[in-house]
């Protein structure tokens, strides 16, 4: 069974293909075999405006564990919040149904909140951003935030944090409806500053070769290779406009999941194209579901921070998984 960490792509939205029967399962179980993976996946085209995926509630651990991956060191949390204080973008990875991953960064933010800091959410649509004029969830839907497709409250505590330190919340994510104009037609839908950072920041052959192994890993193997690149095309068209909200309103720091903050294909290689002088720090949130060796290993080139919780118990999501 692949790792939690391993299937590290974030999901996108494409309710509009619901009708095509391009997958075959029921959506409701389906939902409960992907929460294992935190992946663009064909049943988000399907059945889903937004990420979907499975929410166990789990209670904080007891200390942090965390790894500094440029050392191979443990450090303390505050240790952490002293290198992420120093940044001009800080990017926060999750697992998306870990309860621990929201809890731990609400605390992150509590600490590193400052004067001008914009937090920007992978969970709300650009362009969006959050009043506080009635209370969280309402003012959170006002923006976009689909409740439902988030398993609301599963991120309370992290938005609560938000809201607690008075930080202007922004959405960072694609405009609802617009991943399924790119996977009809391609990059030529990227408006203009997207389009044109796309061409800026193109993926190198090696980082290309492991967003698609990931895409395919998060099908069981069975993606057909005809929906590789549209995929392929939203997960980067997600990552970039990600990375404009940050850079429009630096310093920032980003919610997202850890296939966002990858540094190899996400977000932070975006940033580190279109404008290198800044000081970003990307921490993944991943779970101890293999020896401390292997995570550190296989994060490695992934993050500068990871920080271990314990994992959670998910069904396989290749289970019955099927494609017409």
């Amino acid at each position: 069974m692949f790792s939690a960490q391993n299937m590290s792509l974030i999901s996108k939205a494409k309710p509009d293909l619901a009708s095509s029967g391009f997958f075959s399962a029921d959506c409701k179980q389906t939902e409960e075999r992907f929460a294992k993976f935190s992946l663009f996946s064909v049943f988000d085209l399907v059945c889903r405006p937004w990420l979907i995926l499975g929410c166990l509630v789990v209670s904080q651990t007891a200390s942090a564990q965390i790894i500094d991956l440029n050392s191979g060191r443990q450090i303390s949390e505050q240790q952490l919040i002293d290198q992420l204080r120093q940044n001009d973008v800080v990017l926060l990875g999750e697992l998306h149904d870990n309860a621990q991953h929201h809890t731990q960064r609400a605390g992150v933010i509590k600490q590193i909140a400052r004067h001008k800091l914009t937090v920007v959410a992978e969970h709300l649509p650009s362009q969006a951003n959050v009043a506080d004029q009635s209370d969280l969830l309402s003012d959170l839907e006002a923006a976009g935030f689909d409740a439902k497709a988030w398993r609301w409250p599963l991120h309370s505590s992290l938005f609560d944090s938000v809201r607690s330190t008075r930080l202007p919340l922004i959405g960072g994510n694609l405009p609802k409806g617009f991943s399924k104009q790119l996977f009809s037609h391609g990059a030529s839908a990227l408006p203009g500053r997207l389009a044109q950072s796309y061409k800026l920041a193109m993926l190198d052959e090696s980082a290309q070769q492991r967003l698609d192994q990931d895409l395919m890993d998060g099908h069981c193997g069975k993606l057909p290779d005809k929906y590789l690149q549209p995929m392929r095309l939203v997960q980067r068209a997600t990552d970039l406009s990600m990375a404009q909200a940050l850079l429009d309103h630096q310093p920032a720091v980003l919610l997202a999941g850890n296939g966002h903050v990858r540094k190899d294909y996400g977000v932070p290689q975006v940033i580190k194209r279109l404008a290198p002088e800044l000081k970003i720090t990307a921490v993944g949130f991943i779970e101890n579901d293999q020896t401390l060796e292997e995570l550190v290993k296989s994060s490695a080139n992934r993050y500068d921070f990871i920080w271990i919780s314990a994992a959670i118990k998910r069904a396989d999501p290749c289970e019955d998984f099927k494609i017409k």
